[in-house]
């Protein structure tokens, strides 16, 4: 009887190392893979190319007045003003990279790090922004779609 008792003990010991082995496995893993993913750089995204907008983008335009989209691995913000112009100028605010937005009843891109406004061709208005937001080139085709080409240098 101790002999089937031993041999029980030794299986459930095996499973047991085998438990504590996965989960020092998965512990070192939940610590070693955020710190690869933060060391290795981002792929670029999007195209190099124009970008057109999405018919779900272009409607977000025409409800919100703005929508911001990947072009050439960069984050733009383009705006439909009053007279249905379009203004299109990188969505990154040029003091500190925070994400900026447009402020439909007052006219102007805010952004909210540090209460920095720019006018609808990204010149600085207020706050601590060194310059000027960048500015793309948008068209609308006749079809209604809409194109980003690329930045003005």
């Amino acid at each position: 009887m101790s002999g089937s008792n031993g041999a029980n003990e030794h299986t459930r010991r095996g499973f047991l190392d085998i438990l504590l082995g996965l989960s020092v496995f998965g512990s070192l893993g939940s610590v070693v893979y955020p710190v690869l993913r933060y060391l290795t750089p981002l792929p670029a995204g999007g195209p190099a190319g124009p970008a057109t907008l999405t018919r779900d983008e272009v409607a977000a335009l025409e409800r919100k007045q703005f929508v911001i989209i990947p072009v050439g691995g960069k984050r733009v913000l383009v705006v439909q003003d009053g007279d249905q112009n379009l203004h299109a100028l990188a969505a990154r605010c040029t003091h500190e990279g925070c994400t900026v937005q447009y402020v439909p009843g007052e006219a102007v891109i805010w952004c909210a790090c540090h209460n920095a406004r720019f006018d609808l061709d990204g010149r600085v208005l207020a706050g601590p922004p060194p310059k000027p937001l960048p500015k793309y080139t948008a068209e609308r085709a006749e079809d209604g779609s809409i194109r980003v080409v690329r930045e003005n240098v």
